[in-house]
């Protein structure tokens, strides 16, 4: 018996100098053992790409990536909800067909991948419904929906192209508004115990930054902060593709890929993919107690080795370009390689049609700001066109994106004017929302920068 006590006192203080001296592994542990034996529910994943287009590649393989990494680490399929496209695989300018890349040379993350929600069917509305369990309000897809409770936990990861209050979809767009009306509906109605977010866009933080509440038991993490652009990584490489990442989103998987995720908790993995994700402001947001957790009880508990693969060079070292960036720079960068007379032609016709197409969006940016503030002092209306502040009129903001969507140019053909979502952010400071929505279908009636980019290109170039 007394060796059996001495064994038991060996053993107490072995943990307790590990907990001491590996201060990581210690207070995941401790977090962990918490939670380990009460029945407090399950674990829920939604993966959603909101991108589609042959030069988004990057976002479809993260969501793919991100489906292996919780199944492998134990998630059910039946717990996880995918929205992607679904048209990169099987592209036509695919030399893989039918696979997908994280990372150069690395696995293929399409086969097995299970998809809920494609084409058509990755939405906002669809988006939202999902996230409230409603499947009655489903527009294709096959319907499935979070089945959640008090006592579960949700993980949501999201990918695209975002802008200052607002992140994009294939055929539509999503608000600061919308998403944090969603979130506060979960909360009121106990759809979750806990929440963690990750959001990967351009000024992907504008998203929480001064609107998401620390009391409603979610915390999120977001690739930029809300005035600066995310980054594609792996964006040369030898595979003929284009960027086959996003760097924080690579940044996160890969440290879940090759972790034990009870031993984890959300505060390392959030502190080790700040420092990693070196072109970006990582930022955190809502409850960050909740970062005291176990990775685990988010990203699932089982030890899984068999996905490790030799890395290699790692993200952060790799070529990195700005999100709207991707798609000039990739061309570029196969114009300068091209030895072919005719495919080099045909490159630097899409590259100047690019930026013939970036200069007319600036252009008429610039005239509607000038119309709406006619009057106004130079002084005024350089802020409105330059001013980086976070959103604190939701509605305001809401409507006029939704506006200026719909009357002055289509964040969906043009995904380079999200660029300028700040300016719409800005106007709501100086302009009451009335005035907004009276004066911008006007404003913005004889706007066509498929013509005016066309007839730029017939007189210059061709």
């Amino acid at each position: 018996m007394k060796s059996i006590l001495l064994l038991f006192l060996f053993l107490a203080l072995a943990v307790v100098l590990e907990a001491r001296y590996n201060p990581r592994k210690g207070l995941a542990a401790g977090r962990q053992r918490k939670h380990k034996y009460q029945d407090e529910g399950e674990a829920f994943v939604v993966l959603v790409a909101g991108s589609n287009g042959w030069y988004n590649y990057r976002h479809q393989a993260d969501v793919a990536h991100a489906y292996h990494t919780l199944r492998n680490h134990g998630i059910p399929e039946e717990n996880i909800i995918t929205m992607m496209y679904d048209d990169v695989a099987n592209n036509q300018l695919n030399p893989y067909k039918g696979k997908l890349f994280n990372r150069p040379h690395g696995k293929d993350l399409y086969k097995g991948l299970k998809i809920d929600y494609k084409g058509s069917s990755v939405t906002p509305d669809n988006f939202l419904n999902v996230l409230r369990g409603n499947a009655s309000g489903i527009d294709g897809g096959n319907g499935r929906v979070l089945e959640t409770n008090e006592n579960d936990r949700v993980f949501v990861y999201f990918t695209d192209h975002g802008a200052v209050g607002m992140i994009s979809f294939p055929d539509g767009i999503l608000t600061v508004k919308q998403l944090n009306d969603v979130l506060v509906w979960m909360h009121k109605n106990k759809k979750y115990s806990q929440l963690a977010f990750y959001l990967e866009a351009c000024e992907s933080g504008s998203m929480f930054d001064s609107v998401l509440r620390s009391d409603m038991n979610i915390y999120a993490i977001s690739a930029a902060n809300g005035h600066e652009s995310s980054w594609g990584t792996f964006c040369e490489n030898d595979m003929n593709l284009p960027c086959l990442g996003d760097l924080f989103s690579v940044n996160w998987m890969t440290d879940s890929d090759g972790e034990d995720l009870k031993t984890e908790t959300l505060e390392f993995q959030y502190e080790l993919v700040k420092k990693e994700t070196n072109l970006s402001h990582v930022m955190q947001f809502g409850d960050k107690d909740i970062a005291k957790e176990a990775v685990a009880l988010f990203q699932g508990d089982k030890e899984d080795r068999e996905y490790i693969e030799d890395f290699g060079l790692s993200a952060s070292k790799s070529v990195n370009w700005p999100a709207r960036d991707i798609e000039l720079n990739h061309l570029i960068s196969q114009h300068k390689k091209s030895n072919d007379l005719t495919l080099s032609s045909k490159l630097e016709y899409k590259i100047n049609r690019l930026k013939e197409t970036r200069r007319a969006i600036k252009k008429n940016v610039h005239m509607i700001v000038d119309k709406l503030f006619e009057g106004e002092s130079e002084d005024l209306i350089s802020r409105v066109l330059t001013q980086s502040r976070p959103v604190f009129d939701l509605r305001c903001h809401h409507i006029a994106v939704n506006i200026f969507n719909k009357y002055c140019i289509n964040f969906n053909d043009y995904e380079y004017a999200m660029k300028y979502a700040k300016v719409i952010n800005n106007m709501c400071l100086y302009r009451r929302i009335e005035e907004i929505i009276l004066a911008l279908p006007d404003i913005c009636m004889e706007i066509d920068i498929e013509e005016e980019v066309a007839t730029r290109m017939e007189k210059e170039f061709l």
